[in-house]
């Protein structure tokens, strides 16, 4: 009986929910992705600014006045490049969400 139980539960498609999540993760994931690797109203340069800011700030604090210049995880095509990879794993999801949505 529950072999039969199984077998019935694995037979139904995608679910809407999961189709609606990873339709939607995808969709902001795309969007976010774009405006950081676009620069879209300078998002990245006042990210990148307030990263040196607080890594400043850290460093005075500790008393250290030689604060490094750059950080490379804090300027700008860092960011950008970090863009371009949350577009493309939103497209990822978007094309497994039309895949489930085709195979269910």
């Amino acid at each position: 009986m529950l072999q039969q139980s199984t077998v019935a539960a694995s037979t139904h498609g995608a679910s809407p929910v999961l189709l609606a999540v990873f339709a939607l993760g995808g969709l902001v994931a795309v969007w976010a992705g774009l405006r950081w690797a676009l620069d879209v109203r300078g998002i990245t340069v006042r990210r990148s600014e307030r990263i040196r800011q607080r890594s400043a700030q850290r460093w005075g604090g500790v008393g250290r006045l030689d604060a490094p210049s750059a950080n490379v995880f804090g300027s700008v095509g860092y960011l950008r490049f970090l863009g371009v990879v949350l577009a493309c794993a939103g497209l990822v999801l978007l094309v497994i969400t039309y895949a489930l949505w085709h195979l269910g």
